[in-house]
């Protein structure tokens, strides 16, 4: 199809990597999903913001702007917008029982506060502000998307730990061996199409039939034939550890790597896959962004596997 077998090996590997991150995220999101990590970073991290108030830090959390964002009972937010906190926050201030502040009634309880690292930085806002109440609140929320910046970071270093764990498990379970199946591809012409014709097909299909595409190729997966010799054992442990490390790449990264090989132009994919596409060029799992619901930028390297 394109006239080279090497570069069709490079699509098909490609193709294979893609389609195996993919199941990796699904399982990584399964995963933070049922241990609720994006909710506990986000509660540490507020919580930290506001450590030097504690009884800040506990009404902040517990006020029903921040805890009614909670998808499910029982359990915190797994984010919370800046407008959301600042209000929150500017409330709890106030008092439940009270009228909203004023600029000038916001400094003189925020003057009010135990000396602390909260208190300075409320006044520094206060006192830069001016005088108005929008930015003051624009100040607090900044203060706060500075915060989950650090949150995310945290939050990315975990995930990607569990996703280089969950590579490995899952290679392990289907024997996808790199070096078995470059050397079946590099031996299968008619295998080496059907990857590649399949990795441009990929762009015009939802991706539940993408993934059930790879069950019909006569791919080198399992663990049937088992090597005979120490060398084919050697060979084998270094296939499965590159297809360790390429799957923890993650999708975004063979997404796009895919992307620039074959052209893929998404303006023109039905919308279904465009949302697919934008999923996966969000950076894994969420990053503080979407635990803190701040706007995004586009910045497309990540997959929003929520994990």
């Amino acid at each position: 199809m394109f006239g080279s077998a090497i570069v069709e090996v490079v699509i098909g590997l490609a193709f294979v990597y893609f389609i195996l991150s993919v199941i990796a995220s699904h399982i990584n999101e399964i995963i933070a999903g049922a241990l609720s990590w994006r909710a506990a970073e986000l509660e540490r991290g507020i919580r930290k913001l506001l450590a030097d108030v504690p009884e800040l830090a506990d009404s902040v959390w517990q006020h029903g702007l921040v805890s009614g964002l909670s998808g499910k009972p029982g359990r915190g937010p797994s984010y919370v917008p800046s407008s959301n906190f600042a209000a929150a926050l500017l409330a709890t201030l106030a008092g439940d029982d009270q009228a909203p502040l004023d600029a000038q009634g916001i400094q003189t309880v925020v003057s009010a506060l135990p000396q602390s690292n909260v208190r300075q930085v409320l006044l520094t806002v206060v006192n830069d502000a001016g005088g108005d109440l929008t930015r003051i609140k624009a100040g607090i929320e900044g203060w706060y998307n500075a915060a989950m910046d650090r949150v995310s970071g945290v939050y990315k270093r975990r995930v990607q730990l569990v996703t280089l764990g969950v590579a490995a498990v899952l290679t392990l379970f289907l024997g996808a061996d790199t070096i078995a199946i470059e050397t079946t591809m590099w031996q299968d012409q008619a295998l080496r199409t059907a990857l590649t014709g399949a990795a441009q097909s990929a762009s015009s299909a939802g991706l539940e039939d993408t993934l059930n595409t790879l069950s019909q190729f006569d791919l080198p997966l399992g663990w049937v034939v088992l090597p005979q010799t120490a060398f084919g054992w050697f060979l084998k442990v270094i296939g499965l550890a590159l297809t360790t490390l390429a799957i923890s790449l993650g999708a975004p990264f063979w997404f796009d790597f895919l992307s620039k090989i074959l052209k893929f132009n998404p303006e023109h994919w039905p919308s279904q896959q465009r949302r697919e596409a934008q999923r996966l060029r969000r950076p894994c799992l969420r990053t503080a962004q979407h635990i803190a619901g701040i706007p995004t930028t586009p910045a497309p390297r990540e997959y929003s596997i929520r994990a």
